[in-house]
């Protein structure tokens, strides 16, 4: 009974505002704040992408699907002050949007226009166009080494495309998990903000946390 009413403060600390350490019940659970600051339905790039097997530079993609979008986040805060977790290697790639049974993300071939026309991303260029989306929308590191201790006020933005609408989805948080390590990914539940069109580096799109 005593580490289930440990579980459960420490959890409720969590949650609570201003809390800035894992309680001993969650010593080896390392624990991710986030904040989902938008929903973007078509990427613009700085600049002009060659792929090399199109003839002509890549100047847009949106969703094959028109209820498709990219869900925005901010990586808010990293907690590793369990009393067994010595570190926690971050890579934002392992990020999944979870909405009922569903865990969405990366990428897929087959699943964006090019440019408004008939073409899509092939297996051989989705790489590159991933790489091309995150040069606009994602700000910090793809990966990072976290020691024992606590990292507030990160803002590491990224984003998780959505190739489909969701199911009774009413453009409220959406749920985040990160796969590998035992982990807790929490989110401060702010509604996002809705985005016809970003690009050029992600110019009105929320970069940081609310409290």
């Amino acid at each position: 009974m005593r580490k289930l009413t440990t579980y459960v403060s420490g959890l409720a600390c969590l949650l609570a505002a201003g809390c800035t350490s894992v309680d001993t019940g969650l010593r080896d659970t390392v624990v991710l704040h986030y904040q989902h600051v938008a929903n973007v339905h078509q990427i613009v790039f700085s600049a002009p992408l060659d792929l090399p097997r199109r003839g002509v530079p890549v100047r847009t993609v949106l969703p094959l699907e028109s209820q498709g979008f990219w869900a925005v986040f901010v990586l808010c805060s990293v907690d590793v002050t369990g009393a067994n977790l010595p570190s926690f290697y971050f890579d934002v790639d392992r990020f999944r949007v979870r909405h009922g049974k569903q865990r969405i993300g990366p990428l897929r071939p087959y699943t964006l226009r090019l440019d408004d026309t008939a073409d899509l991303n092939s297996r051989f260029d989705t790489p590159a166009i991933a790489q091309a989306v995150a040069g606009e929308i994602q700000e910090g590191p793809s990966s990072q080494v976290f020691r024992h201790g606590y990292y507030p006020q990160l803002d590491y933005r990224f984003a998780i495309y959505l190739p489909r609408g969701l199911p009774d989805y009413a453009g409220d948080q959406l749920t985040l998990r990160y796969e590998g390590g035992q982990t807790m990914v929490l989110g401060n539940g702010y509604p996002p903000s809705d985005i016809p069109v970003a690009g050029l580096g992600g110019l009105g799109i929320a970069s940081h946390c609310f409290p």
